[in-house]
């Protein structure tokens, strides 16, 4: 499939959704969920009568606007059908829901603090993003952790933004930071980021003496010959003295 072709706008997403009094969501057009099939194995989502997803996943009204739900909570779904469809070679689940049918079971959602490390382990230490989360959703992938499973990063958001800043490189060079290439045409990024493991020895170091000590030898050593550094760090002269 081609995400293309979609225009981002929560606001005709939006439109199309009613609360209920029992706290349910229901919609008003052809709604479809997009979610990465991978998320089932990564206990990110369940699929059966009881149909649920980490609640970071896209959302498609009338094949032609769309937009991007980011709730740090399992939320339960009550599809029509399920299909599995593939963007860029990758399969993900299709979950649909015609006019009129429920979409969310219930608003009230219960909190869960180790969700939070599963969000982080898959898309940050792991870097699998899905496609519909662009640069600006990095920085606010845990916006919900407080509210939605108890967890606090920090008093400042700052933290948050650093692991989208970290991982986020030029989609030519991996060794630069997309924050240092960032363009826009039009209020619209010139390019977008490649996203790279937090993790990566290969992308995710910037002197020689981290390539060396981490945890892959081989991986930090082919690392180090390919992309020297040109400078010295200042962690690299304290482990010296």
């Amino acid at each position: 499939m081609d995400q293309s072709r979609w225009v981002r706008d929560p606001k005709k997403v939006q439109a199309a959704l009613v609360l209920q009094p029992d706290d349910s969501i229901t919609t008003l057009r052809d709604i479809k969920i997009y979610i990465p099939a991978r998320f089932i194995e990564k206990k990110l989502a369940s699929v059966g009568n009881d149909t649920r997803s980490v609640g970071i996943f896209a959302v498609v009204v009338d094949d032609k606007y769309y937009a991007v739900n980011r709730v740090d909570a399992m939320m339960r779904l009550t599809p029509t059908t399920t299909a599995t469809v593939k963007f860029d070679g990758e399969s993900y689940l299709e979950f649909r829901f015609p006019p009129g049918s429920t979409v969310y079971a219930d608003r009230k959602l219960v909190r869960d603090d180790g969700l939070v490390y599963q969000i982080f382990n898959e898309m940050i230490s792991k870097g699998r993003v899905p496609w519909y989360l662009n640069y600006e959703d990095l920085g606010k992938l845990f916006e919900t952790a407080e509210s939605h499973a108890n967890v606090r990063f920090g008093a400042i958001h700052a933290i948050l933004e650093m692991f989208a800043a970290a991982i986020a490189r030029d989609p030519n060079d991996r060794t630069k930071f997309y924050r240092h290439v960032y363009e826009e045409i039009n209020g619209k990024p010139k390019s977008l980021p490649t996203v790279i493991p937090f993790v990566s020895i290969t992308f995710g170091t910037t002197n020689t003496t981290s390539r060396l000590m981490g945890s892959y030898v081989d991986e930090g050593m082919n690392s180090a010959l390919v992309n020297p550094s040109t400078r010295n760090e200042d962690m690299e002269d304290m482990l010296r003295r």
